[in-house]
């Protein structure tokens, strides 16, 4: 099998598992949070994209990707993590401008994203050894994209309830189900231990 469609079979069935899960469960949960609440799980996302400064490493990838491509995708990743770092800070200790730094780590993010994607190509980096990169490229960007849509849904608050209004009415109907089964299982056995003989009844 040829590495670039490899590549895109792995990349797009995480891409689709990821999208699943954050409007299955994450988005609908997100959603009754308010907006800077919301936020900080999806955040957390970002900041572990110090992984992607691996390629820098010695040895990490094979001698034939091109040192250009390394230093962008390295130090782009390693930047945007110190971005995510400080859009959690502010957030943490309530400053006005937490919301813009928000803003600012979802550009630079998504910007380093696509760039890493089109470079890659440009490079044809996929004919080399990539060692763990690889797993980081189909595994952990989709995640980064999806956790992305997320963060931008989540600035427009109204955008991420609309999506998940039918998933959060679900989970609303199971939660008042579960608690009506609680009181039904709570009232039978009030009434089995009424017929005790040992009851104080």
């Amino acid at each position: 099998m040829e590495p670039i469609v490899l590549f895109g079979i792995q990349f797009t069935l995480s891409l689709v598992a990821y999208v699943l899960i954050a409007f299955w469960y994450v988005a609908p949960r997100l959603s009754r949070l308010p907006r800077e609440l919301a936020v900080v799980p999806l955040l957390w996302v970002h900041v572990f994209r110090v992984v992607g400064g691996t390629i820098l490493a010695p040895g990490a990838v094979g001698p034939g990707v091109p040192m250009e491509f390394r230093t962008m995708i390295g130090f782009g990743d390693l930047i945007t993590a110190f971005i995510a770092l400080l859009a959690l800070t502010a957030l943490r200790i309530r400053l006005p401008s937490a919301i813009a730094v928000v803003w600012l780590l979802l550009i630079v993010g998504m910007l380093d994203t696509v760039n890493a994607i089109v470079q890659s190509m440009r490079f044809n980096v996929f004919t080399y050894a990539l060692g763990v990169n690889w797993v980081i490229v189909t595994i952990y960007v989709p995640a980064l994209l999806v956790s992305s849509l997320l963060i931008f849904l989540n600035g427009r608050s109204r955008s991420l309830r609309a999506l998940s209004q039918p998933i959060r009415q679900t989970l609303e109907l199971e939660e008042e189900d579960g608690g009506g089964r609680r009181e039904a299982g709570e009232g039978l056995q009030r009434e089995d231990q009424q017929r005790l003989p040992w009851s104080s009844r």
